[in-house]
């Protein structure tokens, strides 16, 4: 995923680390790691201060140059993560058959969706942030 500006881009990998490039020179700025399972998805935030990840390991971590904070209560895999468009959000998908909207500025879940019959491979948000 490319950073707002446009001069970064930000990878999760099954060796449980995320990584930032350089989009000009294609060279590694950093190496985040914290999660102790695949990292499926990432996200950098509106402003792109922050990045959010969704892992094999259950948990979805906010990282500036380290990480901030670990999210917790999905009973599976997080396969999906996404900040909402004002960035107070963060919407994840998992195995356990959930969505989960959290708080995030405190990490707080605000609340879980259940109905799905299987993993939740990929959620997103509207453009406008009023549906998911």
């Amino acid at each position: 995923q490319f950073s707002p500006d446009g001069n970064r881009i930000v990878s999760g990998s099954h060796d449980k680390t995320i990584r930032l490039w350089d989009v000009f020179s294609g060279k590694q700025i950093q190496s985040l790691e914290g999660h102790s399972g695949y990292v499926y998805s990432v996200q950098f935030s509106r402003d792109g201060k922050i990045i959010v990840s969704g892992s094999y390991d259950k948990t979805i971590r906010l990282w500036d140059a380290k990480q901030i904070q670990s999210l917790e209560g999905h009973l599976d895999s997080v396969f999906s993560v996404q900040f909402s468009p004002d960035g107070n959000i963060i919407l994840s998908g998992s195995g356990d058959k959930t969505i989960r909207l959290w708080d995030a500025s405190s990490g707080k879940q605000i609340k879980s969706l259940e109905g799905h019959s299987d993993t939740v491979s990929s959620v997103q948000f509207s453009p406008d942030g009023h549906r998911i």
